[in-house]
């Protein structure tokens, strides 16, 4: 009576050798892809927290695109506020000159109240389209930077008169110089200051969501490594058992 038997050594080997290849094919998906955790079976926790991350960081993202367009805002206010603050200085010293009683002619004291008001012209312009991406910036609305008002009432065309318009114009010049400031102030300390924090925190994450996923080439290919060996010597040992087997029915063919 001939009895065959399961041959549990030879199950053994094809459950190792399976094993291998899963794992060749793992540390190939890993190495491919440059990263560790490819699906939630890798790692369900440390994908969640990953997603997490990247949650935070697409949201930083964005804030800091919103924040760049607001320091891009308050950098033109400040572009057009200095544009300003040139034309009021120049405008100064026009009734300075204008306001030396008896020692301009009428000429001259005519070309100083025509280029004082070519100033103010100028002026009104530069401050009523001061804008950034279609908001104005200075009529006191929401959204504005400051509310300021058009500049009145200069007049050079007598010396008492310049005299006088002196004293509206460093008003002016007063008023424009706090909006300077108060825009400046915002910029640098607030808006420029949050942006740098977000930079950082965004490069927290970044370190720390790719500690998570990626892939730790050196590791991951001496795994690679090992599972090649073990699925080479599997083969190998199963191909022993084939040859053993052939041996053993072969006494039993016909010749």
């Amino acid at each position: 009576m001939l009895s065959i038997y399961n041959n549990s050594s030879m199950f053994s080997i094809t459950d190792n050798l399976n094993f291998a290849f899963a794992g060749i094919y793992k540390s190939l998906q890993k190495l491919s892809s440059g990263m560790k955790i490819n699906s939630a079976a890798d790692g369900p926790a440390q994908l969640m927290i990953s997603e997490q991350f990247r949650t935070q960081i697409a949201t930083l993202n964005q804030q800091i695109e919103n924040t760049s367009m607001q320091i891009g805002k308050y950098s033109t206010a400040s572009s057009s506020l200095s544009e300003m603050r040139s034309q009021l200085t120049e405008m100064r010293t026009l009734a300075v000159g204008a306001a030396n009683a008896g020692g301009n002619s009428d000429v001259a004291q005519k070309a100083y109240a025509d280029s004082a008001s070519l100033i103010e012209s100028n002026f009104n312009v530069t401050l009523n389209k001061a804008e950034y991406n279609g908001a104005v910036l200075f009529d006191g609305s929401e959204g504005s930077l400051a509310s300021l008002n058009d500049l009145a009432g200069v007049d050079l065309s007598t010396a008492d008169s310049a005299t006088a318009s002196i004293t509206l114009i460093d008003d002016k010049i007063a008023e424009i110089d706090k909006a300077t400031v108060d825009i400046g102030a915002t910029q640098k300390n607030t808006l420029e200051s949050d942006i740098v924090s977000m930079r950082i925190s965004r490069e927290n994450l970044m370190a720390a969501e790719s500690n998570i996923r990626a892939t730790d080439y050196a590791l991951e290919f001496s795994n690679f490594v090992k599972f090649q060996i073990q699925a080479k010597a599997g083969v190998a040992l199963l191909s022993h058992y084939a040859i053993t087997s052939q041996s053993v029915l072969s006494m039993f063919s016909n010749r």
